[in-house]
């Protein structure tokens, strides 16, 4: 049982080590991560409900999933062969693909929940708020997370 648990433990450790990587280094799952962040708190002015908050954590999941297989197809192709070919550059088009689907899909399932009437009112009603002065003062730092960090 002990043994069990510990190699439980040691994949969500595998796990967490990989989504650190990529985070560390793609910058396209850094713009991911910090999109997510700023519909979440979109989403609380909002005052979206929970089942709003499932569909939206749901698209989060796809398409930050989506970007953590890519990059290890990426990743994986890089391995298989450092000179240029037609056959490893498609392969990391149509993965890169996925990607887009997923964020254009999250997209516009975004633009469902948040262009309702309700959620724009409670913009406008935000936007009259000192609260709204953090939010603006947050985009330059997440403008630094998403370029500053990462291979240069």
């Amino acid at each position: 049982m002990g043994s069990n648990i510990r190699k439980l433990r040691q994949s969500f450790h595998f796990a967490a080590r990989g989504v650190v990587l990529c985070l560390k280094n793609e910058r396209n799952f850094r713009i991911h991560l910090c999109a997510a962040l700023y519909a979440s708190a979109l989403a609380a002015i909002a005052g979206f409900e929970a089942y709003q908050y499932a569909i939206l954590f749901l698209c989060f999941a796809s398409v930050m999933s989506t970007e953590l297989l890519n990059t290890a197809i990426e990743r994986t192709c890089d391995l298989i062969g450092a000179e240029y070919s037609t056959r490893i550059k498609a392969i990391k088009d149509i993965s890169a693909g996925a990607v887009l689907i997923a964020a254009f899909f999250a997209f516009l399932t975004g633009a469902a929940l948040f262009l309702r009437r309700e959620a724009i009112d409670a913009f406008l009603a935000f936007s009259v708020r000192p609260a709204v002065l953090i939010f603006v003062a947050s985009v330059p730092v997440a403008v630094f997370f998403i370029i500053g960090k990462g291979k240069r």
